[in-house]
């Protein structure tokens, strides 16, 4: 019976430790793509000061863009951003490309990741809610105009709106 106890422990033990490095794995990985969209960093060691966690906050957003990192959805929608030049694109992303980005933007919003990011869930779940988007209406990515209180979800139907702006 000792014995039984201790093997349980040990594989309870190797289980979370698992789980914990799978985490942290899935969260460097969700910062760099987040941090440079894709692209990666010339200097990995070093985030642009205008992203906060992987995230992209620009002053002044009028609009939030949240998204899943891995999302094939999030994907198309990333892909036609940066064709259409609202996220930066290239091979260096550093911070100055960033920063200059930012302050010439064609729209300023903020782009938040939320499958890794629990603080951008809730978020996301309490601002859906004060514009009465019913639960099974809210998934990637999904865009929030805070000036018009309107609710946008999926690639196309963000692409669509963007491009009425």
């Amino acid at each position: 019976m000792k014995k039984l106890i201790i093997g349980l422990l040990i594989v309870a033990i190797i289980a979370i430790v698992g789980v914990l490095i799978y985490r942290t794995s899935g969260a460097k990985t969700s910062d760099s793509h987040n941090s440079n969209n894709s692209e990666e960093a010339s200097d990995s060691n070093s985030q642009p000061t205008s992203l906060v966690s992987g995230d992209i906050i620009m002053p002044g957003a009028k609009f939030t863009i949240y998204y899943g990192n891995g999302c094939p959805h999030c994907e198309n929608l990333e892909e036609w951003m940066k064709k259409n030049g609202y996220l930066p694109s290239g091979s260096a992303i550093n911070q100055a490309a960033v920063d200059a980005w930012i302050s010439n933007a064609k729209l300023k919003f903020n782009y938040k990741e939320i499958w890794y990011n629990q603080t951008n869930h809730n978020e996301l779940s309490s601002e859906a809610s004060k514009l009465a988007v019913p639960e099974d209406q809210i998934g990637v990515p999904f865009l929030i105009d805070s000036v018009n209180g309107k609710s946008y979800a999926g690639d196309q139907s963000i692409e669509n709106y963007l491009s009425s702006l």
